[in-house]
């Protein structure tokens, strides 16, 4: 397992990685006051992104973004599940969070990257 933690003011995030087998993973991204399941965004090197969002969630913002980053990195299959929710979000907020999400999908490829997991 992979495990990756920010925080900046109120704002606390996490990503578990959990591999299935040697080639696939699974990514979970939560936080804020009510962690949940928002929107799960699944891929391959050769096949387009599915996501679905659940109800109005907006994280496919961020699932879906470092899906685009990952496909082109890790060799196996992936399912990003995103959920972080924070009471009375502000727009600047909202850009940290995503933000923040992004940065710690660039430190997961480089994890993986280092581990010799990424595909040459």
């Amino acid at each position: 397992m992979i495990h990756i933690h920010k925080s900046r003011g109120r704002i606390q995030i996490q990503m578990d990685v959990y591999y299935m087998g040697t080639d696939d993973i699974v990514i979970l991204i939560s936080g804020g006051d009510r962690p949940h399941i928002g929107t799960i965004t699944a891929g391959t090197p050769s096949q387009p992104l599915q996501t679905i969002q659940f109800q109005q969630h907006q994280e496919f913002y961020f699932t879906e973004e470092i899906a685009i980053h990952l496909r082109k990195q890790w060799r196996g299959n992936f399912v990003i599940c995103g959920g972080v929710h924070i009471d009375q979000i502000s727009g600047e907020e909202i850009n940290q969070v995503i933000e923040m999400v992004v940065e710690m999908g660039n430190e997961l490829i480089l994890h993986l990257q280092e581990s010799q997991s990424i595909k040459s």
